[in-house]
């Protein structure tokens, strides 16, 4: 790791024990905008401006760059407070109209740290029966929030999202855990199996809501950095989640329970590996989960530094995920691997939320194909998309998979 990923991970740790960086990483003007450069990649700015803002050497950043960065984090920590603030109103009127939702991650791991609002989240998201989404999707329309797809059919859809004009409240509704439709990772929510019905509450902001219970819910957070890390990767933010969570639920995580279902989804190692980071890089006391199992951490956390939150950093990168997706869904499955061809000529189940118009016209399936290509070579004629670094990104990426044992 570079003398910046180090400064990165010590202002997290400061920061996540509500403390101020202690110790000054003594850096010139361009090394503090590579660290904030990063952070913003990581989306950690408010965070990490925030811990390292006390640092003597942080004056050798212009003036005016400090008074940049500083004004950016206010921007997103109120941006977040009220995103926050706005939620939780939400749940209160949800639950006057006898709707329940179970609560997944966002505001529930934000809600473990020091200062909640610099801890950034996109979206929250909800999981709910398949049964209710209707109902849900009738009290977000009264609530003044918008469809990201009006034509959605409310009785086969298995995920909605929804959002409000001139807010950033953004609401995802899930009936699965993890989407059912993939090969490459439905099998993790057997995983999951019956967790609904183990749903325990959770009091933020003095409003009392349900969510996992803390075996389940770090089950779930494992098995969603494994989701992202097919697709493309998962940001520090996700290792650094998990190690606070695990931490603050540890007598009542059923650590046996949590290893047995990730040895059986093929992804023991890795789950490990972020363990290992979190003790290693993040400063997290080792504990009851995958004690003692020796892993070589270095390229998991070269994977994830380097591809931003979750793996957007490279357009090359986000269309090799075809292969590493591929990789793993073609060894669950028992059938041939498909292919770099393949990533253009997707099927209609994986081409329906990037193009909705095939949700009521799949005839039109070869319509979008040719809007695939077209936007691929125009990405391409512009300099954004490299054929060859896609497939070398995705063949470096699947070594990874076979370096945790992920697949054969």
């Amino acid at each position: 790791m570079s003398r910046i990923d180090t400064a990165l991970f010590a202002s997290i740790v400061s920061w996540a024990r509500g403390q101020a960086l202690t110790s000054d990483p003594g850096f010139s003007a361009d090394e503090w905008e590579d660290l904030l450069r990063l952070a913003a990649e990581q989306e950690i700015l408010p965070l990490v401006c925030d811990s390292v803002c006390g640092c003597s050497s942080y004056r050798h950043l212009d003036r005016e760059r400090r008074i940049h960065y500083r004004d950016k984090s206010i921007s997103l920590a109120v941006r977040q407070i009220v995103q926050t603030n706005e939620f939780l109103t939400l749940m209160l009127h949800a639950q006057e109209r006898g709707l329940d939702p179970i609560v997944l991650k966002g505001i529930v791991v934000r809600s473990l740290y020091p200062k909640p609002m610099l801890r950034l989240s996109v979206d929250e998201d909800l999981f709910v029966s398949r049964g209710e989404l209707r109902a849900y999707h009738e009290f977000f329309l009264s609530e003044g929030l918008t469809p990201d797809d009006p034509e959605a059919d409310l009785d086969r859809s298995l995920e909605l999202s929804y959002h409000r004009h001139g807010s950033p409240t953004y609401i995802e509704l899930h009936t699965d855990f993890l989407p059912s439709g993939s090969d490459a990772y439905s099998e993790c929510n057997a995983a999951l199996s019956g967790a609904s019905e183990r749903s325990t509450q959770v009091t933020i902001e003095d409003v009392t809501m349900r969510t996992l219970s803390p075996t389940d819910h770090i089950l779930y957070l494992i098995l969603h950095a494994y989701k992202h890390f097919l697709h493309g990767g998962f940001g520090i933010r996700q290792v650094c989640d998990i190690g606070m969570f695990s931490e603050h639920y540890a007598d009542s995580i059923d650590a046996s329970h949590v290893m047995s279902e990730c040895e059986k989804l093929h992804i023991g190692r890795f789950a490990a590996a972020l363990f290992r980071i979190c003790e290693q890089e993040l400063g997290f006391p080792e504990g009851k989960l995958f004690p003692g199992v020796e892993v070589d951490t270095h390229d998991l956390l070269e994977d994830i530094m380097s591809g931003g939150l979750y793996g957007m950093n490279d357009i090359n990168r986000a269309h090799s995920s075809t292969l590493t997706l591929d990789a793993v869904a073609s060894q669950r499955t028992g059938r041939r691997r498909k292919g770099a061809f393949h990533s253009v000529f997707l099927p209609l189940k994986d081409l329906v939320g990037r193009y909705p118009y095939l949700r009521k016209r799949p005839w039109l399936l070869p319509a979008a194909w040719a809007q695939r290509i077209w936007n691929y070579l125009f990405k391409r004629e512009n300099g954004a998309v490299s054929p060859s670094e896609s497939l070398r990104i995705g063949r470096d990426r699947i070594e990874l998979l076979r370096e945790y044992e992920i697949i054969d």
